[in-house]
């Protein structure tokens, strides 16, 4: 069962700007006929709109008391405290108190984060940052999936 899903797509500015773009480089090498001129164009979209579908294709999913980020795979259980990090706290969680064997996925243009505790001393890793568009509704679905397995899994011990 899928407890939250969230895609962290680019935003729209970013793809203005390819347009924004590719018209300005047009416009530049128009000099150069406007064969040339048109192809450099497509050729900027071409090249960029793959990259930012790639770029923007990243989801965070939380399903059956797994979250999944990216290339990050955290089991419910494992999972500690759940921190919401504002605008401030999320920039400096991702630059200057970055832990070197912590897991990051970090989307820039995306202010505000979650930060999760690791509660697995075998995973070597401390937390995980995961930028969101809904750290509240992230961090809710992060704190249901490990209420709900993480009791399993305390009396398998």
């Amino acid at each position: 069962m899928v407890i939250y899903d969230e895609r962290l797509s680019v935003p729209r500015r970013w793809w203005l700007a390819v347009l924004v773009a590719a018209g300005a480089l047009t416009a530049a090498l128009l000099p150069l006929g406007p064969t040339a001129a048109a192809a450099a164009g497509a050729l900027l979209v071409t090249a960029a709109v793959p990259a930012l579908r790639w770029y923007g294709a990243v989801r965070i999913r939380i399903c059956d008391g797994v979250l999944v980020a990216g290339p990050i795979v955290l089991r419910g259980e494992h999972t500690g405290a759940v921190e919401i990090l504002d605008e401030a706290a999320a920039f400096a969680w991702r630059t200057r108190l970055a832990g070197p064997r912590a897991r990051l996925l970090i989307r820039t243009y995306l202010p505000r984060a979650v930060r999760v505790e690791v509660a697995e001393p075998s995973l070597l890793c401390p937390y995980v940052y995961l930028s969101t568009r809904r750290p509240t509704a992230l961090a809710a679905a992060l704190a249901e999936a490990r209420d709900r397995y993480a009791a399993p899994a305390a009396t398998r011990g």
